[in-house]
């Protein structure tokens, strides 16, 4: 009787472990991401509000009609990290 209980508590234990095994090894956790958190709409336009471009309404390609090219080149460089590009990989 005694042996029996022996046989069980050791077959409990390796049940117990094969299950934490398994446990540990079924998922990864996913890696860190280091991308910065995507800004907010209307940043770009914010940031060059504060560089001295005022508000032209639709993008431009160029410095608004009257914006100084040095300024908005400027303005453009500064604020750089806020414009859309190409999506991500």
């Amino acid at each position: 009787m005694i042996r029996v209980r022996v046989m069980a508590s050791i077959g409990a234990v390796w049940l117990i472990a094969a299950v934490w095994l398994i446990a540990g090894c079924a998922s990864q956790p996913a890696p860190p991401t280091t991308d910065p958190p995507p800004a907010e709409h209307g940043s770009l336009a914010e940031c060059l509000s504060a560089n001295g471009i005022a508000d032209t309404g639709p993008a431009v390609l160029g410095p608004p009609q009257g914006v100084d090219p040095q300024i908005w080149d400027r303005a453009m460089q500064a604020c750089s990290t806020l414009a859309p590009g190409p999506a991500g990989p």
